[in-house]
Parts: structure tokens; C-alpha cells; sequence
């Protein structure tokens, strides 16, 4: 009798471990769907006035390290002012990058166009910038495991792959109850 009770505790405890991973694992899958269609026309995940992006390098240190995710506020053209650093899109050899420089000028074209010259002497559309580097948050290491997780390969293996898993299985359990004899049920 107390062997039943046992296995009767453990069947409990595993059932509510399976009902937090399958939780666990249906935010991951949300949260990383939901940022996919987010994507920019530079391939960055944007909210509203959040940009979520991936260092991939070093080329932005000291302020920030390979592997960091940087939440990037978007700031109106009036904020930006001349030694503030940015984050911007770069359009060089038709390779999009993110960079991150500072501003030497600054020259308001329209009311909702300004042209910031960075260091290195070269003009910025203020279309192509993405925020201040003063007002984001950054968080270490993150960005590495978001950046695998927006992948095609970590796309693949962490919710196509378990997903069809889990279809091919359901197909067989109802294979399987189709083909169970009239006296088993």
C-alpha cells in the first residue's frame, strides 16, 4: 500500500514538472515568434520605440561586449545633441550594421529631418538612426542566447523540430487507438 502511495506522489510531482515545462517552453516559443515578426527592414527586432539589438562583436566596446542585448530607446531628432553617442544603421558595400559613434554636428533640415555628422566626418540621415546610446539598457549575455534563438537553426531545432516531434506522436497514439481491438476499450 505504501509503494502505491509513492508511486502515486511521484506521478503527481512529474505531471506538474511536465505542466511547467510545456508553460515554460510556450512563452519561449511566443515570445520568440512574436519578435521574429517584429523584425526591421534591417533584420532588428522593433517595438513600438525599442530596438532589441544583438552585439555581434567587439567593434562597440568600451560601452558594450560581444553577446550583449541592448535595448535601444528611440529619441526624437531635438534630443540628440552634438557628443551624444548613437546607435545607427550603416549601409556600407550593401551590408547592413549596426554602429555606434558619436556626434560631431548636428543640422536640422525639416521639422522632422536633421542630418548628424559622426566621427569620422561622414553625414547621418536621421533615418538611419536608431537611438541614443545614454538611454538604453543593456544586459549581458542575453543577446547570445536571443541571437540563437532567432537563428534559422535555432528556430528549427527549438520549436519546428518539437513541434513536429510532438504531431508525428499524436499521429501515432491515434493510429494506434484506431487499431486497439473492441475488447480493449
Amino acid at each position: 500500500m505504501l509503494y502505491l502511495k509513492c508511486g502515486d506522489s511521484m506521478k503527481k510531482v512529474l505531471k506538474i514538472i511536465g505542466g511547467v515545462f510545456i508553460l515554460v517552453y510556450a512563452v519561449i516559443a511566443i515570445v520568440l515568434t512574436v519578435c521574429l515578426l517584429n523584425y526591421n527592414d534591417y533584420n532588428i527586432t522593433e517595438f513600438k520605440d525599442k530596438s532589441l539589438i544583438i552585439v555581434q562583436d567587439d567593434e562597440l566596446r568600451p560601452d558594450f561586449n560581444d553577446g550583449d542585448l541592448v535595448i535601444v530607446y528611440k529619441n526624437k531628432n531635438s534630443d540628440i545633441k552634438v557628443g551624444d553617442k548613437i546607435f545607427f544603421y550603416d549601409n556600407y558595400k550593401d551590408q547592413i550594421s549596426v554602429n555606434l559613434g558619436s556626434v560631431v554636428d548636428k543640422e536640422t533640415v525639416t521639422k522632422h529631418e536633421t542630418t548628424f555628422v559622426m566621427d569620422g566626418n561622414y553625414s547621418l540621415s536621421s533615418e538611419f538612426v536608431i537611438g541614443k546610446a545614454s538611454t538604453s539598457k543593456r544586459y549581458a549575455k542575453l543577446g547570445t542566447i536571443l541571437g540563437i534563438l532567432e537563428s534559422r537553426f535555432g528556430f528549427l531545432f527549438i520549436i519546428i523540430f518539437p513541434i513536429l516531434v510532438l504531431f508525428i506522436y499524436e499521429i501515432y497514439a491515434f493510429i494506434k487507438e484506431i487499431k486497439r481491438p473492441e475488447d480493449e476499450i
